[in-house]
């Protein structure tokens, strides 16, 4: 007798009707949508997404992050950035996402130490202390319905002092509302180093689909020592 999570397994995983979810903004149906963890990562594959993961952790590297630091693939999801962190030397790596699929399939492919199974909403703390990484990696993670940069206090505090935290922000999103236009996530991001909590922050372009060449602008963040 088949159960609702095998339902769930056996249906393709449709881009079309995740941003139609997405902009719905209905977290409920959209945490129910990536149950299906299996059709997320054949998804995930056919678009080449491990290109842009394996440009993230490059972008770690360039910075000279040691390959011992401890870092937290934010919204880690099927474990992609997690396997490409590794590749390039980095096995001090924990996931956090809020679908428990996600972090199961993440699970048999041993990339990471630690599973997290939580949701970064503003205004509510996770259950991780202060200053705990020395990078916070997040790629494809800043969508509506996801996470905003409202939730970066959050993200800093869980963060080294002198840490880093790197995300993507796909570029057709940045037309679905003010939070995610570029002039607001900058203003945003240079509000922190103007108050002092952090020392800089950069951009790069990278490619983060290798099926389509999609680029994608990536930031970096680095925080006060």
């Amino acid at each position: 007798m088949a159960t609702n999570t095998d339902a769930i397994e056996e249906r393709p995983f449709v881009r079309n009707k995740i941003v139609e979810l997405i902009i719905e903004g209905n977290p409920e149906k959209m945490l129910e949508y990536y149950k299906n963890a299996k059709g997320y990562e054949q998804y995930a594959v056919s678009l080449g997404k491990a290109a842009g993961a394996l440009a993230m952790a490059k972008i770690l590297e360039s910075i000279h992050l040691g390959k011992d630091s401890r870092i937290l693939d934010v919204g880690a999801g099927t474990g992609i950035m997690g396997e490409k962190l590794k590749e390039v030397g980095y096995t001090n790596v924990d996931a956090l996402d809020p679908v428990e699929e996600m972090l199961q399939f993440a699970q048999s492919k041993g990339v990471y130490k630690e599973y997290i199974h939580e949701a970064i909403i503003p205004g509510k703390k996770v259950n991780i202390a202060d200053n705990t990484y020395d990078a916070l990696c997040l790629l494809g993670a800043f969508l509506i319905g996801h996470i905003t940069t409202t939730s970066l206090p959050e993200l800093m505090r869980i963060t080294k002092p002198g840490g880093v935290i790197v995300f993507n922000v796909y570029q057709h999103w940045m037309k679905t509302g003010p939070e995610f236009h570029k002039d607001s996530i900058e203003a945003e991001l240079q509000s922190f180093v103007d108050n002092g909590s952090c020392t800089k922050w950069s951009k790069q372009d990278i490619t983060v689909f290798s099926s389509n060449g999609e680029i994608t602008p990536v930031y970096l963040l680095t925080l006060k020592q």
